[in-house]
């Protein structure tokens, strides 16, 4: 078996012979005898110096291939390291490419890129993008292990949906009906009953909604927490807002690409209606059904990192009637509820807060939204032996990579948007 030599080994391979496998990414003619290749792999560039017969027959640029040769030092201001090469293998003759992946930018559009989407992800840019979404799963999987979480997988088809809506994938489970889950908020809640406390999950979720716009995924990663014993609101926020700014130090250690700064000043919290109040005073804005839009989440950004010197702000005390029915009401305002949403650079990435955990009151709101109980028994149950008090929240993680990293739309923050 063949030792493979990564790009990003072969300083410490100075005056050995290696074989080094990967995708030529531009070719150089410089004379009949004497031509340079570029070659990427996972560990990045190479260049490549082929000379005397190996000119002869050049691989296309994208083909994949093997190349046996000798590590020398290069007068290249670019790499400090080159091959040269005496033999030359390709595994892989690539066709003409439907458009250029090898200059700084991509240069093509969305609907381009998604009809050759493994093609386009090669571009080193897109490349970061998915090496920063790693990381940032990588992390929260470590800070929320450390925080006493236990790490779940949730069933991904259910019988019914959490938020009692319409926007749920219909699906044949052998003659009956089904769904793919919009969210893991019933198993979440289900865990901390059966006394995991704290649980954590980052899987798919799916939502079926048509939409024509820059924010939204039918389906995307869900980063979910879920802790007992909490009865205040802030442990929440001021938990998540611990995780970001961890998770701020941890990428900029490893990136260039993170588009705000590494530390993080505090958060504001302001209840949602004097967020709208802010709106409607400095940009004469209404709401009209008590809720913010995507206009006003930008406005609210814009007004934090004015007023606080950060683009974010937690939005608290949603309206019952905008929340779902395991929204526990406020503690002074029962017709509001002991929830929030972080809006961060504009967009909202995060939604969480308390939840009912006394199964009379739990029933009662069901009812009161046109829910059958009986159809929730397998989520119910748990409540009728003992529930506490209990909370938590759900990241977006393309969202949060796309602002992150300052994109424009979060296809390119969805390795594979299919649909």
């Amino acid at each position: 078996m063949i030792k493979r030599t990564l790009s990003n080994e072969l300083l410490g391979s100075l005056g050995q012979a290696v074989t080094l496998q990967g995708w030529v990414r531009r070719i150089r003619e410089v004379s009949a005898g004497l031509v340079f290749l570029i070659v990427a792999d996972r560990g990045g560039e190479t260049q490549v110096v082929l000379s005397g017969s190996l000119t002869t027959q050049l691989p296309t640029v994208e083909s994949v291939v093997e190349i046996t040769g000798v590590v020398q030092t290069s007068r290249s201001r670019v790499f400090p390291h080159e091959l040269a090469a005496n033999q030359l293998t390709v595994l892989s003759q690539a066709e003409p490419l439907p458009f250029p992946i090898n200059q700084a930018e991509l240069g093509v559009g969305l609907d381009i890129m998604d009809k050759f989407r493994p093609l386009a992800l090669r571009h080193p840019l897109y490349q970061d993008v998915f090496r920063v979404q790693h990381r940032l799963l990588a992390h929260f999987a470590e800070f929320f292990s450390q925080q006493g979480f236990t790490r779940v997988s949730t069933p991904k088809m259910v019988a019914t949906g959490t938020e009692g809506g319409a926007e749920l994938f219909k699906i044949d489970y052998f003659g009956e009906t089904a769904y793919l889950a919009q969210s893991p908020q019933f198993f979440k809640q289900m865990l901390v009953g059966a006394g995991f406390e704290r649980v954590f999950e980052m899987g798919p979720v799916f939502r079926a909604e048509a939409h024509h716009t820059s924010r939204h995924l039918n389906e995307f990663i869900s980063l979910d927490i879920e802790m007992g014993f909490v009865e205040d609101v802030n442990v929440l926020m001021d938990l998540e807002e611990s995780f970001l700014r961890s998770l701020l130090q941890d990428l900029h250690e490893r990136f260039s690409t993170i588009t705000i700064a590494p530390e993080l000043p505090t958060i504001p919290r302001l209840p949602l209606g004097e967020a709208l109040g802010i709106i409607h005073r400095e940009h004469g804005k209404v709401s009209e059904d008590g809720n913010i839009d995507p206009e006003g989440e930008r406005l609210i950004c814009q007004w934090a990192e004015r007023e606080h010197g950060v683009p974010a702000a937690f939005l608290h005390s949603y309206p019952r009637h905008i929340r779902p029915f395991y929204a526990l009401p406020g503690v002074k305002n029962a017709g509001l509820t002991e929830s929030f949403d972080l809006i961060f650079r504009g967009q909202e990435i995060t939604t969480g807060g308390l939840r009912q955990h006394q199964l009379n009151l739990l029933l009662d709101s069901m009812r009161e939204r046109g829910l059958t109980p009986e159809k929730y028994e397998f989520y119910l149950q748990v409540f009728r032996y003992g529930m506490p008090p209990h909370g938590g929240f759900a990241i977006g993680a393309e969202r949060l990579t796309m602002q992150l990293l300052g994109l424009k739309n979060i296809r390119e923050a969805s390795v594979l948007p299919l649909m």
